[in-house]
This record gives C-alpha cells, structure tokens and sequence, in this order.
C-alpha cells in the first residue's frame, strides 16, 4: 500500500513532473503555494541536471531546505543552520539510502538498482520511491529545526 507521500509522488510523476520538480512541488503544496517559475527552473535539476550527474531528488531536496533557511532577498540572511540542515540532507541520502557504497548520481543509482527501475515510464516515476523518501526527509530535517515546512519563511 502506497501512503500519501509516495502517491502524491507517484500522481505528479504521471503528470510529467522530474524528480527534483515534485520535491519542490511537493514543498510549495505544503504551503497552499504555486511558483510556477520555481518548478519550471528546478527541470534543469532532475535527472543528473541532465548529465546523470547528482540526483534530482536530492538536489530538489536541498532547494527544499534552501527555500525555508537561505537568503532570498537583499536585507535577509540565510539562517545560521541552513549549510548544516543541506549537509544532514546530503549524509543521510548518501550514507542512509545509498548505503554509503555509490556516489549519490542519478547514473549510479540507476545501475545500482538494476531491473527495479523501469524508464519505460520516466525516471521519475522509477525513482518515485526515493524522491517520495527524500522528500519526507527534508521536511523531517526543517520540522526537527524547529522550522514549519507548512508556513515557509517568515520575511523580516
């Protein structure tokens, strides 16, 4: 049986969203929000920004921490935490879910995981799993910071 997380994932793969786009898609949800210019930029991420390279999930994840924590206009400053918070991101995706054995890119991942991926349907559908944990996973990361993923950053 599939949860909310990995069917909202699931829905949005099937609408022809990447892998980094529904992290960020997911996220701006969350928050009752639509940024139709973010989650067309965040295509450049997804499948190894289109090199194989590193994985759209976790790059969406990032952006995700980025987009509550970072310096976004000319008189904020990036939280104090927010290089620490993308760094838990980063260890947990490569020690966690990778098993610390490849390095954390889309290429790899695909070899590594053999015949349980199915491009046929888009990596983002084969890798719904993974980016529907990913996703779970930063808002765990904001969440345990004492950052609400649902209400965003507070502009000051």
């Amino acid at each position: 049986m599939l949860d909310d997380t990995r069917l909202q994932a699931l829905e949005l793969a099937a609408q022809g969203y990447s892998c980094a786009q529904i992290v960020m898609e997911m996220g701006l949800r969350l928050m009752g929000r639509q940024n139709p210019d973010l989650t067309r930029a965040m295509s450049a991420l997804s499948m190894g920004a289109r090199y194989g390279a590193i994985c759209g999930a976790l790059t969406g994840g990032l952006c995700l921490i980025a987009m509550h924590t970072a310096k976004g206009f000319e008189r904020e400053r990036a939280l104090p935490m927010s290089t620490t918070l993308m760094g838990s991101l980063t260890k947990w995706f490569i020690v966690d879910e990778l098993g610390g054995k490849i390095e954390p890119n889309c290429a790899e991942i695909f070899e590594s995981r053999g015949d349980m991926f199915d491009l046929s349907s888009g990596p983002a559908a084969s890798c719904a799993d993974l980016v529907a944990r990913t996703w779970d996973k930063a808002v765990s990361i904001l969440r345990e910071n004492d950052l609400d993923p649902v209400l965003g950053r507070k502009q000051v």
